[in-house]
């Protein structure tokens, strides 16, 4: 089961590195999204339980960042199409989970208007994403608070992608290039990290609060919006080409996707 988790935990933290891909969506697929969630926020209520079940996970988490994170660079500059497509087949492969999940809570079916408004937002997101102008790279201390928030943002909300967002600051690069290489950071670079991590923090716990009272309170409406976010976050890593193969590389990671997530 801990080895389980960790390898879950390798997964998970992908999608912190990978433009396009949310961790949050990751978590879905694998059916953890919501028990992560809970696990944190109630940690007091079982300390040992909660342990076992988050210190795998984010020792995955740490060490996909850390040590994928150069492979994730080699690959997205050598390779970019086949990522791409692997991760297009995973994402859409977990849509019939998710649609499963809202029928075996809530004895109903999908609710249409909160996943076509949340399925429009994430393109109107796309487009803008294909269309922004990154005309500074300049580090300060109000972008890196922003960065912090909107990454927590998009680590925990399902569909949204947090690596996108620090693109749309122009830190994106700046902050991967730091977990590629951790042992040639001096004092001046943690200066810099500091208010992003006391903002993603912040950000974090008051996300997790609301994540926690809308999948409890309103799982179908929330869920209905989760699947619309995560369907248009394939748009985000698109390639621009298709061919024979990309359409049996995508079948198969949708194939794998869907048993896993079954």
């Amino acid at each position: 089961m801990i080895l389980h988790l960790y390898l879950f935990g390798l997964l998970i933290g992908l999608g912190f590195i990978i433009p396009g891909v949310s961790g949050g969506v990751i978590a879905t697929i694998l059916g953890l999204y919501d028990k992560i969630i809970a696990s944190i926020l109630n940690f007091n209520k079982d300390i040992k339980k909660n342990l076992l079940f988050l210190t795998p996970l984010a020792l995955g988490i740490v060490s996909s960042v850390f040590f994928l994170s150069k492979i994730i660079l080699y690959l997205l500059d050598n390779h970019l199409e086949f990522i791409s497509y692997v991760f297009i087949g995973l994402i859409l492969g977990c849509v019939p989970y998710l649609i499963k999940e809202i029928k075996i809570k809530t004895k109903k079916k999908i609710m249409l208007l909160p996943f076509f408004i949340a399925f429009i937002l994430g393109i109107l997101l796309f487009i803008l994403e294909r269309n922004i102008n990154i005309t500074s790279n300049h580090i300060s201390i109000l972008k890196m608070s922003l960065a912090g928030s909107f990454y927590a943002f998009g680590k925990i909300v399902p569909g949204i992608s947090g690596a996108f967002l620090l693109m749309l600051l122009g830190v994106y690069e700046y902050l991967l290039e730091i977990i590629a290489n951790p042992f040639l950071v001096n004092i001046q670079t943690i200066i810099t990290l500091i208010p992003f991590l006391i903002s993603f923090l912040i950000s974090a716990y008051f996300l997790l609060k609301l994540m926690h009272y809308l999948l409890n309170k309103h799982f179908r409406i929330t869920y209905s919006a989760i699947i619309g976010f995560v369907i248009s976050s394939t748009f985000f890593i698109i390639p621009n080409t298709f061919n024979i193969t990309s359409i049996i590389i995508i079948t198969l990671s949708f194939i794998i996707s869907y048993y896993l997530s079954a």
